[in-house]
């Protein structure tokens, strides 16, 4: 009963996905076939119009959905996904609903179930579904923010042969995170010198978020600079260079980028803006409390 539940909720699912593309597809056979009959001088009834209409949809739909069938089930990710998981077994059905948790924000619930796949149905997979499990598993650690678990399980997925170009961007990530600068680098300067990698654009503010976690704002701002230059993620660079400005005391740099990032349309404002007074105010405190202080001294003096 669960097979044939899976069965047809995952033909629902594809119907559902093949439906724009086999509607459009149904309409531009349809003009097709009345230019043809136009051109051939025959003339059709209303009614057979109708049904060469409803018949070029109907087969559109189903050839849609056969392909959407044949390419794979995955509402998520497919291209990492690829062809793997795509039978009506326990263990495909398993990793279906994990990964539909994992993309609704239940990465505690998605977790159980990756953990689950890995554990008890080991034997079963192939050895691309092995790494897939280890890296959605190391994914849903690297969201709760356990990052030693997070590396342990992508280093797992690469030793399986997990094969894309997310793995090195976040391996470099997670290794920061975890505090092992040095060696975060070396992995981001891999990704950089991948030209087919569609994450070099993120490595030099990645470096800079990092360093401003460690309070080494001056070492922060040299990357955030370079991000800058390059024009690539322009508003987070400038975002991240004015908290590292204002952290180094060079407050009204940080003001005027601090700006730019608002221009330029940061991801999050409001977030970004809480985030920017919070240390604004802690640094204008700091100054305060030294200055009151100095005096203090010069009055005893």
């Amino acid at each position: 009963m669960k097979v044939i539940k899976a069965l047809f909720g995952r033909l629902a699912d594809a119907a559902i996905q093949a439906a724009p593309i086999g509607s459009l597809l149904g309409l531009i056979l349809f003009y097709m076939t009345v230019l043809a009959a136009e051109l051939l001088r025959v003339e059709l009834s209303a009614a057979v119009w109708l049904i060469v209409l409803v018949a070029l949809h109907i087969i559109s739909l189903a050839m849609m959905t056969l392909h959407k069938i044949a390419a794979g089930f995955h509402r998520y990710d497919q291209d990492i996904v690829g062809r793997n998981f795509v039978g009506l077994s326990k263990k495909c059905r398993i990793f279906s609903h994990a990964l539909e948790l994992h993309f609704n924000r239940r990465v505690n619930a998605s977790l159980d179930e990756f953990r689950l796949l890995g554990d008890e149905y080991g034997d079963t997979l192939t050895d691309s579904e092995k790494a897939l499990v280890s890296f959605y598993t190391a994914r849903c650690y690297d969201q709760l923010r356990y990052y030693p678990n997070a590396l342990i399980c992508y280093e797992r997925a690469a030793e399986q042969g997990f094969d894309n170009s997310i793995l090195p961007f976040l391996r470099a990530r997670c290794t920061g995170a975890n505090g092992d600068t040095d060696e975060a680098v070396s992995l981001y300067n891999e990704v950089l010198e991948d030209e087919r990698s569609p994450f070099r654009n993120l490595v030099y503010n990645d470096i800079g978020r990092m360093y401003l976690d460690r309070n080494e704002p001056a070492e922060a701002l040299k990357w955030y600079s370079r991000s800058i230059a390059k024009r690539q993620s322009l508003a987070e660079a400038y975002g991240g260079a004015a908290i590292a400005q204002v952290m180094l005391g060079e407050i009204n740099e940080g003001e005027r980028l601090y700006r730019e990032a608002l221009l330029n349309h940061i991801k999050d404002p409001n977030g970004f803006t809480e985030y920017y007074r919070r240390i604004l105010g802690a640094v204008i405190l700091e100054k305060e409390t030294a200055r009151r202080l100095k005096k203090l001294t010069e009055d005893a003096q």
